[in-house]
C-alpha cells in the first residue's frame, strides 16, 4: 500500500458525490470472519496495520494463549489485495471493499468473508502479550 489514496468523483454543486477511499493503510481489528467450511470454534483475534511503505505487521491469536506475529509485503490495486510473509509465503488475493471505518477481504468465490473494524492503533495489550 503506498500512501492514501483517495479518489473524488466529479459532481455538481447541487448534487456532489462522496469521496471513496481506496486505501488499506492503517489498523484494523477483526471483528467477524464468515466461512463456508468450518472447523471447530476456535476464537480467533487478529489485528493488522497496513504501512504506507508497503509493509504489514500482523497480530493473531487462535483461541487463549499469546499473540503470534507476522510479518511482510502487501499491494492493493483495483480493489485486489494480495502480500507475502518475510518468510516467503504467500496469501491472497482478496477482494477488498474499504469504507472510513470498515474493511471487508473476500475471497474468490466468496468462501471466506472477514470484516474488520478501523482503529486508531494496535493497542499496547496486544503488542505486550506475544510469543
Amino acid at each position: 500500500m503506498a500512501a492514501a489514496l483517495v479518489l473524488a468523483a466529479c459532481g455538481g454543486k447541487d448534487n456532489p458525490e462522496p469521496e471513496v477511499k481506496t486505501t488499506v493503510v492503517g489498523c484494523w481489528e477483526l471483528t467477524n470472519v464468515t466461512t463456508k467450511a468450518t472447523v471447530g470454534s476456535v476464537t480467533v483475534n487478529v489485528y493488522v496495520e497496513f504501512k504506507t511503505d508497503k509493509t504489514f505487521i500482523l497480530y493473531q491469536k487462535l483461541g487463549e494463549g499469546r499473540y503470534s506475529v507476522f510479518t511482510g509485503t502487501f499491494k492493493y490495486e483495483g480493489n485486489q489485495l494480495l502480500g507475502t510473509y518475510d518468510k516467503g509465503t504467500s496469501w491472497g488475493p482478496y477482494s477488498a471493499t474499504v469504507s472510513d471505518s470498515s474493511l471487508t477481504l473476500t475471497t474468490a468465490g466468496g468462501k471466506e468473508v472477514d470484516t474488520y473494524k478501523k482503529i486508531a492503533s494496535i493497542p499496547e495489550s496486544v503488542k505486550n502479550n506475544i510469543y
